[in-house]
Order: structure tokens, then sequence, then C-alpha cells
């Protein structure tokens, strides 16, 4: 980063090559690594990290030496983090809870034909990421219900029966699967006439077609209703007014994890299992979550985005960078004097973040060794400022 000369334009080329190899319609086309005839220490140094990746790109696995170790949270801490009163995860829970109990209820208490159709219609036009992506899916299955009508009553208009539905329901369960994460609108299409297939073969005679179908449409209709007015009703700027919390949340994190790397532990301890890296990591993708969210809430907060956005890209930086740093074995113990500045900085950067005001900043000292945490600090702290 402070170096003043140019990279060499062999390693830019090179790296292009190693991209392009990696579609599988280019996979083998790569001619050779390319070297600049003198280069220093440091571009020495990236240019390893080019021979690790064309290795691992054309070296068989036992033969690479895998010094990075992928991390797993553990069941404990994934439910720890999940059923923290301030989780998207809980909130999220709650609200799918309350609104499916009050549609089966509903369901129950108008004695519809299918009364499960109603919360189950509540449940997927909830499942939206966004305010705006439930709509969307209401919408969605509102329209692929009626054609999915007119696909069923073409397949029971051949009078199918016994082998010839089992495929029949085989081959509608397989389409809805392949289409369910790509285009949940397409696979409406699909799961319908699956649905008024089984209903109809079940019946034993006693039911029409028609009774099923005018069922199917008015539960799905109610479901809709029920599972949007949920989602108007609870939580419906949840996402927006809760960033300033997790910001502030996600900064102290990092801030004790700091700690964590850069103070003297004791021998043997090992970051990569501590729980403040765990309790960083909860922080970080909570905090990345609620931003998508709030990016889709009607109206859109947007002035209030805007100021957050960059403060939220650089949290994540600043997890990856500190998640990076604790897999190195060796590295500065610093003062008390430097770890207090640098916990104070943090800490008025996570009030001023919550609060959304500006104060005098506040030094950030140089961390040995690790010149892009402190820059990374800095620009942390020059977003919540000037934002």
């Amino acid at each position: 980063m402070d170096a003043q000369e140019k990279l060499p334009q062999e390693l830019g080329q090179t790296v292009r090559q190693l991209a392009y190899s990696f579609d599988k319609k280019n996979k083998g086309v790569y001619e050779k690594i390319l070297q600049p005839s003198e280069m220093d220490h440091k571009v020495r140094q990236l240019f390893a990290k080019v021979y690790d990746a064309d290795a691992i790109m054309n070296e068989p696995i036992t033969k690479i030496n895998a010094s990075i170790q992928p991390s797993k949270l553990s069941l404990k801490t994934l439910l720890g983090g999940a059923f923290d009163k301030n989780s998207t995860v809980f909130i999220t829970s709650l609200r799918f809870g309350i609104m499916t109990i009050i549609a089966a209820i509903i369901a129950f208490q108008l004695e519809l034909a299918r009364s499960y159709w109603v919360p189950l219609s509540c449940v997927a036009v909830m499942s939206g990421a966004t305010l705006v992506a439930t709509h969307h899916r209401a919408i969605q299955r509102g329209i692929g219900t009626v054609i999915g009508i007119i696909i069923a009553s073409l397949v029971l208009a051949l009078d199918p029966s016994g082998y010839i539905i089992v495929f029949f329901i085989l081959l509608l369960t397989f389409i809805t699967e392949l289409f369910i994460v790509k285009n949940y609108g397409l696979a409406a299409l699909f799961f319908t006439p699956n649905a008024l297939l089984m209903a109809e073969s079940t019946s034993v005679g006693n039911f029409s077609f028609a009774y099923f179908a005018s069922a199917r449409i008015l539960d799905v209709v109610i479901g809709s209703v029920i599972g949007l007015i949920g989602v108007w009703l609870i939580g419906r700027k949840s996402a927006s007014s809760r960033i300033p919390h997790f910001i502030e949340k996600t900064i102290r994190s990092q801030a004790q994890f700091l700690l964590v790397l850069f103070s003297e532990q004791g021998k043997g301890f090992n970051p990569r299992k501590s729980k403040e890296l765990r309790k960083m990591q909860i922080n970080a993708t909570n905090l990345k979550t609620l931003f998508n969210t709030a990016m889709g809430e009607i109206p859109i907060q947007r002035e209030s985005l805007d100021y957050f956005w960059p403060i939220v890209f650089s949290i994540e930086h600043l997890a990856y960078l500190l998640e990076d740093c604790s897999k190195e074995e060796s590295r500065p113990i610093l003062s008390d004097q430097v770890l207090a500045q640098l916990l104070y900085a943090c800490e008025m950067m996570a009030t001023s973040a919550s609060l959304q005001r500006s104060s005098l900043q506040k030094v950030i000292p140089e961390i040995k060794g690790y010149p892009t945490i402190t820059k990374e600090l800095m620009i942390l702290q020059n977003s919540i400022y000037h934002a």
C-alpha cells in the first residue's frame, strides 16, 4: 500500500490468466506465470501468492500445504446468536410464528376445505427477504395459482389413475424443486396443480375438481393477505431502526477482538477459538443481513441508508482483516497505552454511530506490521464522522 512504484505489468497479466482459467470452458487454457526480470521483496511476496493459487488449481490436494484452516461456528454459538433479542433471526421467527398461528386460527374458524393451505400461503408470502420481495411473492403466488389451476384441469382432463397419477405428482414435484430456488413465480405454476392433483385423487370422488380449485384460490388469497398484513404491521421498519444499535454492537465486539489479538493472552492461546471472534462474526453477519433487509423496506429510508452504507462496508472489511490477522501465529504485543487508545477510539466510534452524530476524530495508533487494520480503522472513523 505504501509503495510508490507501479506493480509490474506481468503480475496483472498472470492474474487475468488465472481468472480466465476458472471458467469451465477455459479449463486448462493457461500458458505460464509471467515474471518481470527484476522485482523487490514485496513484489516477490505477491508472486508467491500467485504460485500458491496456481498450485491449488493444478496440483492434487494432497500435494498442497494447506496453511489456512476453514473456520466453522459451533451449533451452540449459532443458537446463542439466533436467540439474542436483537437478532434478525429471532425477530423474524417471532413474526413468522405469530402470523402463522393467526392464519391457522382464521382458517379453522372459517371451516375451509383445505384449511392448511391458508397458513402455507401466509408463510410462503412472508418468506420474502424484504418487504418488496414479500409483495412480489404475493403477486407471483396469485398468478401462479390461477395458471396452475389451468394446468391441473388439463392433466385431470386426461382422467389419469393409478401409476399415471403417481408419475404426474413425481414430475410436478421435480419441476417445483428445480425452480423454487431460482424463481418462485415459475415454481408456483407447478406446485399448485400438484396440490390439486393430490387433493382430487384422495377425495374418492366425493368432491369435484371445481370445488378444490375454488377452495385453492380462496385459501391462497386469504393466506397471502394475512401474510402481507403481518409484514406491514410487525417490523415493517424494524430493520432500518435497528441498524444504529447493531453498528454500535459490532464495533464494540471488534474492539474486544482487537484487545485479544494484540495483548498478552498466555502461551497456547488460540484466537481462532475465542468467544470474541465468534461474537464479532455473528454481529457482523447480523448487521449485513439487517442492512440488506432495510434496503427493501417501503418506504425506503434512503437518507439514513446512504449514511450507514460506507460504515457497514468498512465494518465488514475490518472484520475480514481482523479474522485474517487471527491466523497469524506471531503478532505484536501492544502496550497498555496503545491498547487503551485503540479501545477509546472504537468506543467513541460506536457511540457516535449509534447516535448518528459527529465528534472530534481520535488518534488511531499504528499497529506495527498491520498497516491495513490501522488504515481501515481510520476509514471507519472518517465514515462515521463525515458521512
